[in-house]
């Protein structure tokens, strides 16, 4: 098993636990209902100034016109924040995570879609690597992996995704939606614009 898969089963393994075990103290009664809504309402948010207050800590950028709808969640170490197009049907997406964890986008497409080709799961998709773009991000070259699939509800859609150095821990960056919104350009300004 290599670096890349550990990493993402600890990660994975984390929340399981952290989730596994909320459940079993909300059902014991040592941790109640409103204590779980309580940390929820804490570790997100959907507050623009909080959320930027968040995005400041992954790195600085200018986002495509009429990007809204921004939130952002905080789960320990790991920064998530996320912002959706007029339509609200592309979304863009960046994440930070704690400084030594690998982040090695090739192996998360390949485990993404290898688990997303069962039609029963809710993340069945059928994608297909199309194009893999050299780009710089924050001063680092690194590649653009751009796919093409249709997700469980037949619609044909566009991703991008790119690793690269945030402030704090490495991080990614993903733009993904529907075919007849994608915007290489905007994709492309986007990917610039981040410093």
């Amino acid at each position: 098993m290599d670096k890349t898969t550990k990493t993402v089963l600890i990660i994975i393994g984390s929340l399981l636990l952290c989730v596994c075990g909320a459940a079993i103290l909300s059902v014991t009664g040592i941790w109640s209902v409103a204590q779980i809504v309580n940390w929820a309402d804490t570790n997100t948010t959907e507050d623009l100034y909080e959320v930027a207050d968040m995005a400041n800590e992954i790195a600085i950028f200018t986002l495509p016109d009429g990007y809204s709808s921004p939130y952002g969640v905080h789960i320990g170490e790991i920064t998530f924040i996320g912002f959706s197009s007029p339509s609200r049907n592309t979304h863009l997406l960046l994440a930070q995570f704690p400084n030594g964890t690998v982040v090695d986008v090739e192996e998360m497409l390949k485990q993404v879609n290898r688990y997303s080709k069962n039609p029963d799961s809710s993340w069945y998709a059928e994608t297909t690597l199309i194009e893999e773009k050299p780009v710089s991000i924050r001063g680092q070259e690194t590649t653009l992996n751009i796919s093409e699939g249709t997700s469980s509800d037949g619609v044909r859609y566009r991703s991008a995704v790119a690793n690269f150095p945030g402030k704090h821990g490495p991080a990614l960056v993903m733009i993904a939606g529907p075919i007849d919104e994608w915007d290489i350009v905007m994709v492309e300004e986007f990917i610039a614009s981040i410093q």
